[in-house]
């Protein structure tokens, strides 16, 4: 169960940078612009990982699949706001 743990949250983290990605490019061009989508973003961010866990939990029985999965997602999320936090520093020294 922990392949299918991993999996799933590497798949949203992918899936998650590389919208923020691809939207940073979008509106990088204005100061303004680039407030609005970081705090758009992260909310975005935080309600669909909470859907993707909510919709695993309720698809999965087994408790212990259930806490394995959590975990699991929970460092691949943090993991994945590190280097959001570390991309948009980086973006805007360069500005």
């Amino acid at each position: 169960m922990i392949v299918v743990s991993i999996a799933i949250g590497l798949a949203y983290v992918l899936i998650a940078t590389i919208a923020y990605v691809l939207g940073y490019r979008a509106v990088s061009h204005s100061p303004r612009a680039l407030t609005l989508f970081a705090l758009t973003a992260g909310v975005l961010r935080l309600l669909m990982g909470a859907l993707v866990v909510i919709v695993f939990l309720l698809l999965v029985d087994d408790m212990t699949s259930r806490k394995i999965f959590v975990i699991t997602f929970l460092v691949f999320y943090l993991l994945m706001l590190v280097f959001d936090v570390v991309f948009f520093i980086r973006s805007q020294k360069s500005n």
